[in-house]
């Protein structure tokens, strides 16, 4: 297998499995307020005696397949001295035909020794172009034909949405004419979670998603306690979505002289 091969084979693996870190901030109580009986309605999958992450989850990627958007994920993890042990971020851009879209993927951590990864990438639905650090101070480009999903396979987010539904007991906390906020801070089924690499054991967990009446969830943050190797971590995670209806998606201008690369060479 040649390193272009190597390469394609890497980036399609971290870009299909990433999410995305940014930089603590203080945490957020969510304690469940009084819901109104006022008329105001629920969006699909969320009624006052239960949610359902599977409709919950469906209605929010089918209705983010009518539209353009921009969804940005962000993680990180942290010791119990709170240093942040990695980090990253994921921000795509998406069409609204969902075939064309781009992203920056930024990823850094400090457990053994520090490093920075940094992926840039596009694609049509026919190719795919990534842009990406292959050593310091060296930026490589490389292009490959569309398989499957093409590099990110979930990009609404949709599975997380349901994992994060079936792992933890959720309850509305408001309602309004903008949608619902949803909180939790109670496992029902932690393996369902998506956790960061060699992370287990999740508990402690603080959870609060914003939901539109169309059934698109805007934001999320989950937070828990678990065990990484031999340490004690917590690790955050955060979506929002932005510019809905409002995104446009441009081939980047490095995509011409990127070298087009196939998995038989």
């Amino acid at each position: 297998m040649t390193r272009a091969v190597v390469a394609i084979v890497t980036l399609a693996l971290v870009l299909a499995g990433c999410s995305g870190f940014v930089q603590q901030d203080s945490p957020e109580t969510v304690t469940p307020a009084a819901v109104p009986t006022d008329g105001v309605g629920y969006p699909p999958g969320v009624s006052d005696d239960a949610v359902v992450p599977s409709t919950l989850a469906s209605t929010h990627e089918r209705t983010l397949a009518t539209t353009n958007y921009t969804l940005v994920t962000r993680q990180w993890v942290t010791d119990s001295n709170g240093t942040v042990l990695r980090r990253s971020n994921h921000t795509r851009y998406v069409a609204v035909n969902k075939t064309t879209y781009a992203g920056r993927f930024r990823q850094n951590g400090t457990e053994l020794n520090t490093f920075t990864t940094r992926i840039d990438y596009w694609t049509n639905g026919s190719i795919v172009a990534a842009q990406y650090d292959e050593r310091v101070n060296r930026r490589s480009q490389v292009k490959w034909s569309v398989r499957d999903d093409g590099p990110v396979s979930d990009l609404s987010e949709r599975r997380t949405i349901r994992g994060v539904g079936e792992a933890v007991a959720l309850s509305v906390a408001d309602r309004s004419d903008s949608g619902v906020v949803l909180v939790g801070t109670r496992f029902r089924n932690p393996d369902r979670l998506n956790t960061p690499l060699f992370v287990s054991d999740p508990r402690n967990v603080s959870v609060r998603l914003r939901v539109n009446h169309d059934g698109t969830v805007s934001a999320f943050r989950l937070a828990f306690d678990a065990k990484r190797s031999d340490r004690q971590v917590r690790v955050t995670q955060e979506m929002r979505l932005r510019h809905i209806g409002s995104t446009t998606v441009r081939q980047p201008e490095w995509v011409e002289n990127t070298t087009q690369r196939s998995l038989q060479d």
